[in-house]
């Protein structure tokens, strides 16, 4: 079982994940952290409005389960394995990621495969292991890594490189470019990818679903404000040059150098990058590999194994970095993760309400005949 502080820790970590790598809403220029800002208001109400009440609704069941309850055998299977996957494909994207980031700043001479390989094989150790160690693990791993991001940002104060001139002046072009930087991009990416959680709620070791409902809500609010500050201090740090940059938060820390003796805390950068690519990427896999278990009832541990197979052949599509990038802020992002985080659970929270509904009626229909029988005896 998952606990609440798990939880909590997995929601952190999971959001922060690779957006850590960009300039979220960068068509905002200076503004990108007003559409952050609305990015996290807009992504609130999709997950305490619709993600959430679904798992209200049918709290013992995940995602598959409630699919193939709501929907029948045919129809829910057939949803069942389209979010088998969708949680493969962002997968997929998120080991591309960390295999091209590791060449790019630490392993230059090592093949992309083998850097694929080897990531897919500690992903699927730990999916492996279940729920309850992958999120175990991600419980120890947040209070490190917020303090690195907390002494990365002391040391870009310290030295003068953040200046928070360059968030002037705000709202130069009005509110539109911050909305239209905002909708559906920052919802998308990485707000709405809390959809993933309805594999996971589940597990948790609760007394009531309202404590998941006010842990899970307080834990995105943190999160959301945490990657608003981390865009923040990359604007303040970079200004015009923070959405050209291939890692920003990466290049402002280039400026950091103390006394000329403390230099070069890229590493620590790659660190935090590396591990929360990691998590994101093996709890994609991890819901990918539970979906696929449900199914077609099998254990978890075959299940793991031709989900890390499609991934690992899958991460070879993108032709480069910026390829993977580019397909995802262009294409994906507006067009097609919607689908999944959106349009579909809004299709099955209606069905399930309506159905509810239907239950009820059917129940208070019922006990009134009960009683008028009574009387007649």
């Amino acid at each position: 079982m998952v606990t609440l502080r798990q939880i909590a820790s997995m929601v952190i970590l999971f959001l922060i994940g690779s957006s850590s790598l960009f300039l979220l809403g960068g068509k905002a220029e200076r503004d990108a952290w007003m559409s952050v800002g609305v990015g996290v208001l807009a992504g609130f109400l999709v997950i305490s409005l619709v993600t959430l009440q679904i798992q209200r609704l049918e709290p013992d069941r995940n995602l598959i389960e409630i699919f193939k309850l709501y929907f029948g055998r045919v129809i829910g299977f057939a949803l069942g394995f389209i979010y088998v996957i969708y949680f493969c494909y962002k997968c997929i994207r998120n080991v591309r990621e960390f295999a091209d980031l590791s060449i790019m700043f630490l392993l230059s001479d090592t093949p992309l495969s083998v850097i694929m390989f080897i990531i897919c094989l500690i992903g699927g150790y730990a999916v492996m292991g279940g729920p309850g160690v992958f999120f175990r693990m991600a419980e120890i791993l947040l209070p490190f890594l917020l303090l690195i991001y907390a002494l990365i940002y002391i040391l870009l104060i310290a030295t003068g490189t953040i200046d928070l001139g360059r968030l002037l002046p705000m709202l130069e072009k009005g509110f539109k470019p911050v909305w239209d930087a905002a909708i559906p991009e920052i919802i998308s990416f990485p707000f709405g990818e809390m959809v993933l959680f309805l594999m996971f709620w589940r597990y948790i070791d609760r007394g009531s679903f309202s404590q998941v409902m006010k842990v899970t809500l307080n834990s995105y609010l943190f999160a959301g404000a945490f990657i608003t500050v981390m865009n923040v201090v990359i604007v303040a740090s970079l200004g015009s040059l923070a959405g050209w940059s291939t890692v920003p938060l990466l290049q402002a820390t280039t400026y950091v150098s103390i006394g000329d003796v403390f230099e070069r805390f890229d590493p620590f950068v790659a660190l935090l990058f590396f591990t929360a690519v990691y998590v994101k990427l093996t709890a994609y896999y991890l819901g990918a590999s539970l979906a696929l278990a449900y199914l077609f009832r099998i254990s978890l541990r075959i299940a793991a194994i031709p989900v890390g197979i499609g991934i690992f052949f899958g991460s070879f599509w993108f032709k480069s970095y910026m390829h993977q990038v580019n397909i995802g802020f262009e294409q994906n992002i507006k067009y097609h993760f919607p689908i999944f985080q959106m349009y579909i659970p809004v299709l099955l929270l209606i069905v399930m309400l309506l159905r509810s509904g239907v239950r009820s009626r059917s129940k208070h229909q019922s006990q009134p005949s009960s009683e008028d029988s009574n009387h007649a005896k």
